[in-house]
């Protein structure tokens, strides 16, 4: 009998089967994924989520229905800031460190730069979004 090794997986002529995440109900878009929502089986779907770690915690890029597989292009790291939303705004150069309120121009998750408006003198900041929603001033 002929074996063919794939990623470590053997096949005897037998399709192989991997974990796929499929949503469990419809999940909205920009909705964080809970666990209750998604669930694993035995299914082999080409571009889906195979870790449900991966997934718990996300935030959906658009509609995913009931039933459906959990595509790895669905998914993006969940938003600490929303649009027009007041933030902390810290800025720092060489041990001078000045802070104020910002207002988010776009939403951003955690490591993003978004655009900001400086809410004392009203210019427009570029601003790396920190965790817990604060932003850190870039030069």
């Amino acid at each position: 009998m002929r074996h063919l090794i794939v990623l470590g997986l053997v096949l005897n002529g037998l399709p192989a089967l991997a974990d796929t995440v499929f949503a469990e109900k419809t999940i909205r878009a920009r909705e964080v994924i809970a666990a209750d929502a998604v669930s694993v089986k035995d299914v082999d779907t080409v571009g889906a989520e195979r870790s449900i770690e991966a997934v718990i915690g996300a935030e959906a890029r658009h509609a995913i229905y009931a039933g459906q597989p959990i595509l790895k292009a669905s998914l993006m790291q969940a938003a600490v800031i929303e649009r027009n939303q007041i933030a902390p705004a810290i800025f720092i150069l060489n041990g001078l460190t000045i802070a104020t309120e910002a207002r988010a121009l776009e939403r951003g998750s955690v490591g993003d730069v978004i655009r900001a408006m400086n809410l004392t003198s009203r210019n427009t900041i570029r601003a790396e979004v920190l965790e817990g929603g604060s932003l850190k001033v870039l030069p």
